[in-house]
């Protein structure tokens, strides 16, 4: 027993999300000396309800950073699967589910194009997939004549606002899709492979991995929940905006690399991923209660991702 409890220990301390753990901790200090009544369990749980749009993208993007790739194309995305959800569903119950299949196929599809057109084309994800948010917002603009409408049903505001006791359901869904792709990443093959292909794609390559099959499946994962971001947030605001997208491109690259994932790929988890969006979160908690304005608090957080890369790659935020 104390054997299994020494190596669960140093397990914890090797851990490269165990920076952003600390780091959490110590802003949830702060932020309970500050503000009264942040460390509250409804509090805490509302605020986990305030970041699953957030959460889903980063946990998307990891996957793609862990193949050292970058996907830029996520908020796109997002506002893409908003319009979309509101625009097909028009608040009507009974296209409540084909609408969120629709959304959820499409973005499958943006992720499957992403990655082929990476190991076809042989270009940096950057290039492509910045050329793929650009089609995108066209996508957007054309499909609302730049005015959104429509609305989504009252089921699909539930998941984003409702509660079962005290818990908010979009608590209950981030921990489920968490724990799905934790499985995945953690006891799957496609999991060892993932690592393996960042740590050094032509030595995978070498030993028989399908790195076209490793890069475009990390590349569905990201558009995937992307899209189910959108429908989320589509969930919280209940109509579509084209405006929606935009900060979770910085934001979901921000918690991803405060995570402990490295941007070179081959290290990090998701669990450091999901102490990076809260860190965000009481981060941003801490940022309005002294009253920053939002521009600076866009610099500060460009600041942060800066130096936790520097901190990377220095070995030091590991």
């Amino acid at each position: 027993m104390l054997k299994t409890k020494n190596i669960f220990l140093f397990t914890l301390l090797v851990s490269p999300s165990l920076p952003s753990l600390l780091t959490l901790i110590l802003l949830l200090i702060i932020g309970g000396l500050l503000i009264p009544g942040f460390l509250l369990p409804d509090r805490v749980l509302a605020l986990g309800q305030q970041i699953a749009p957030l959460f889903l993208v980063a946990l998307g993007q990891t996957f793609v950073v862990l193949i050292g790739g970058l996907d830029i194309s996520v908020g796109a995305v997002l506002t893409l699967s908003l319009v979309l959800a509101s625009g097909f569903m028009q608040g009507r119950e009974e296209l409540a589910i084909p609408g969120i299949l629709l959304c959820l196929v499409i973005g499958c599809f943006i992720g499957l194009i992403n990655g082929l057109l990476i190991q076809l084309l042989k270009l940096p994800s950057l290039i492509i997939t910045i050329g793929m948010m650009s089609i995108l917002q066209g996508i957007a603009w054309v499909y609302t004549n730049g005015a959104p409408g429509g609305s989504v049903p009252h089921s699909i505001r539930y998941l984003a606002n409702g509660r079962i006791n005290i818990i908010p359901v979009a608590d209950l869904i981030i921990l489920f899709v968490f724990l799905i792709f934790l499985f995945l990443i953690k006891h799957t093959i496609f999991g060892r492979y993932l690592y393996a292909t960042g740590a050094n794609a032509d030595a995978a390559r070498l030993s028989g991995l399908s790195i076209n099959k490793i890069t475009v499946g990390a590349y569905v994962i990201s558009s995937t929940l992307a899209a189910l971001a959108g429908i989320m947030l589509a969930g919280y605001v209940g109509v579509g905006t084209l405006e929606a997208g935009g900060p979770y491109v910085l934001n979901s690259i921000a918690a991803v690399i405060i995570g402990g994932t490295k941007f070179s790929g081959g290290e990090g988890s998701i669990v450091g991923t999901a102490f990076g969006v809260f860190i965000l979160a009481v981060l941003t908690a801490l940022l309005i209660q002294l009253g920053i304005p939002v521009a600076l608090r866009s610099v500060i957080l460009s600041l942060i991702v800066v130096i936790a890369a520097i901190f990377q790659s220095k070995g030091i935020w590991r």
